[in-house]
């Protein structure tokens, strides 16, 4: 159970950098970069470096420059500070705690139909998984299959535990309740709603990741961002009304807690990469505010 926990934690963090963009690839602004220089005058310049939260080698290798961007910052900040007052928290949240299971409330025959694929992807019992919250199913169900990875590490935890090795200050731009408070957002109702359609979309929504995996090591935000919108529904506004929450929201709150280690300067900042691109992304933001930033990577 706390593997599970583990992976919820982590992948929490994908799903809410796998948001929403309203603008469409050919005018999307910063379509290509992982690795941005940030700078504004009177302070040394700072980075910010787009993951993708898995332990595919390909993705935790760090390149060269965000190596060396890494290796000479002095501070280091993250979307969530994975410790274990976070595992604490999501731990908690997952579970329902006023008796309600998932079979009380589900209708049986997508009860059912849900059961199936748990046990056949994840070979995972009833009594594991009954006492979740709809969105934690949804979550463990957008989990890549990483079983064949001998050290299965995402790559923000593999900098999380680099910069306290090195003693670096270390910031959490959002808390873990307020992770949470995300999908708590979401009514019962609309929990259900997605996690039936993430059951019913299963196979073409995880065919979906080799694909954002190549766009990711090719540096290209604007076919992430096309990925994504491609993974979206149209029949529902429960897409619509999630998206302030889950970006616009945390796109604004992250800026304003990077300021501090962006004035003091020499930071390295790591978030998920599709915060960064867009009118209303993480780099825009910043420019809006008298940043300049630069590709480097």
């Amino acid at each position: 159970m706390m593997r599970i926990i583990n992976q919820l934690i982590t992948w929490v963090l994908l799903f809410t950098s796998l948001s929403l963009q309203a603008e469409n690839q050919e005018r999307i602004l910063h379509p290509k970069g992982l690795l941005w220089k940030i700078e504004k005058s009177g302070a040394p310049p700072s980075h910010l470096y787009g993951t993708m939260h898995v332990a595919d080698p390909r993705v935790v290798h760090l390149a060269e420059p965000v190596e060396k961007a890494f290796k000479s910052s002095e501070r280091f900040a993250m979307e969530m500070l994975l410790n274990f007052h976070a595992t604490g928290v999501v731990a908690s949240g997952t579970f329902f705690n006023d008796g309600r299971t998932l079979k009380s409330i589900m209708r049986s025959d997508d009860y059912q139909r849900m059961s199936r694929l748990l046990h056949e992807t994840m070979y995972l019992t009833e009594n594991t998984y009954n006492h979740m919250r709809p969105w934690a199913i949804l979550m463990l169900l957008m989990m890549p299959d990483q079983s064949h990875l001998a050290d299965q590490t995402a790559l923000d935890m593999v900098l999380y535990r680099s910069a306290a090795r090195r003693k670096m200050p270390l910031l959490g731009l959002e808390t873990p309740e307020e992770q949470l408070a995300i999908f708590e957002s979401l009514t019962v109702e609309d929990q259900l709603w997605m996690l039936n359609k993430s059951v019913e979309t299963y196979g073409r929504i995880s065919s979906q990741m080799p694909d954002m995996l190549d766009a990711y090591l090719d540096r290209d935000l604007a076919r992430l961002v096309k990925l994504q919108n491609d993974s979206m529904y149209d029949d529902s506004e429960v897409d619509d009304r999630f998206m302030y929450q889950l970006l616009d929201k945390r796109n604004l709150r992250m800026v304003e807690r990077m300021q501090n280690y962006l004035q003091q300067g020499k930071a390295f900042i790591a978030i998920g990469a599709l915060h960064l691109p867009g009118e209303k992304g993480v780099l825009h933001l910043l420019e809006q505010q008298g940043y300049s930033v630069t590709p480097v990577y």
